[in-house]
């Protein structure tokens, strides 16, 4: 099943709102699934990186999609540009709860 970013912004009204936006520096947003059709929120963000003076920077983050549409967990790694996230994006990655974090666990696909 393809996700289009309309449902996922009406299921998240907040987050997609002009004051989150700017507030966290979100320039574009679309939706990217892995080969085993798990869906992923790309977002290309400055993430206050130009606080305290410094030179803002702009990368690419992440944010599972769960089942409900709303936005799961926060991949906590930084991407340069989109190739490198849909290089992240190409094993099937599957993720599992843990009380205190999710754990990642990659799974290769065969070409």
């Amino acid at each position: 099943m393809t996700l289009r970013i309309a449902e996922v912004r009406k299921a998240n009204p907040l987050w997609f709102s002009a004051a989150d936006r700017e507030f966290f520096g979100d320039f574009d947003y679309r939706i990217l699934h892995t080969k085993m059709g798990k869906p992923f929120l790309v977002r290309r963000t400055a993430m206050w990186s130009d606080m305290f003076g410094l030179t803002g920077k702009v990368v690419w983050k992440l944010n599972q999609i769960n089942q409900d549409l709303t936005l799961g967990f926060f991949v906590d790694e930084e991407f340069k540009t989109l190739d490198e996230v849909k290089q992240w994006l190409k094993p099937h990655r599957t993720f599992k709860w843990h009380p205190k974090q999710w754990i990642m666990e990659d799974r290769w696909v065969r070409k």
